[in-house]
């Protein structure tokens, strides 16, 4: 078995059962392979390593690597675009050990969210794909060692919106454009913050991610358009900037707990 997501920062792997490549070189990207069962041999430059359960290798750009594993074995692999690490971390030079540790049953959990998600929305809803890519950025900034930890703490530099003058803009931008598309990066830039910095310090102050708080006004929008109108679900759909009638109702049932027909129906 293997799945595949590729998004303009990342790659995201699944591969499970037998498996080997060749060697090769990425030119501008990390890879973390991450053994979930079972154990995969890696050879990294001229190097070669076992890697069991739960243990990690990082490889750097430009770092000739290969590896393979037999039937029992099942991995995770992210690429991390070099360019991303150093938006995330203000850095231009940084080193990840060759060596990690994972948690093998939490990062399967972790996977399955963020795939599950980058699945639903197919790339159409780029604010829902960018959200996701900060979440694994952060997640793996957190949890590989390496130099950066002890250079940068987004924490430290992340602006409270609550405090920040610039979020009655950005406020004021997502209500008035909510049923078109929205990308983070517009959002960033009226907080003068980095896309990653934004999304953390965005849910800090309104308890909720951006993406999230655009669909909770689409469902509002929504809600009032079932009662007050005779569109057609499939013209609320789409009139709301969803990619589809079905991308929708599920958001809705999550958001209202019933369906829109039902919504429309009730005396709610």
């Amino acid at each position: 078995m293997i799945i595949q997501i590729t998004t303009p920062q990342l790659e995201l792997w699944q591969i499970e059962g037998t498996f080997s490549n060749q060697s090769h070189v990425h030119e501008n990207e990390f890879q973390i392979t991450i053994p979930l069962f079972g154990h995969c041999d890696f050879m990294l430059g001229n190097r070669p390593y076992s890697l069991g359960n739960g243990g990690g290798l990082v490889q750097h750009p430009r770092e000739r690597h290969y590896f393979e594993m037999g039937p029992q074995a099942g991995v995770l692999i992210f690429k991390v675009n070099q360019d991303s690490w150093k938006e995330l971390t203000g850095q231009e030079n940084f080193e990840f050990d060759v060596r990690q540790k994972f948690d093998p049953g939490f990062m399967r959990e972790k996977f399955r969210k963020w795939t599950n998600t980058l699945l639903a929305y197919d790339g159409v809803d780029r604010l829902a794909q960018e959200e996701v890519e900060s979440q694994v950025l952060y997640y793996l900034r957190g949890t590989l060692i390496g130099n950066h930890k002890s250079v940068f703490d987004p924490a430290g530099k992340a602006h409270t919106l609550h405090s920040d003058p610039h979020l009655g803009k950005v406020l004021e931008y997502m209500h008035a454009s909510f049923r078109n598309e929205i990308r983070v990066d517009d959002l960033a830039s009226m907080a003068l913050q980095s896309r990653y910095h934004f999304i953390r310090s965005f849910k800090v102050a309104m308890g909720v991610t951006p993406y999230q708080y655009v669909l909770l006004l689409r469902i509002e929008e929504a809600k009032r358009l079932l009662k007050g109108t005779g569109d057609s679900v499939t013209q609320i759909s789409f009139g709301l900037g969803f990619s589809s009638v079905s991308q929708f109702q599920r958001a809705f049932f999550k958001g209202v707990g019933c369906t829109p027909k039902q919504f429309r129906n009730s005396g709610k």
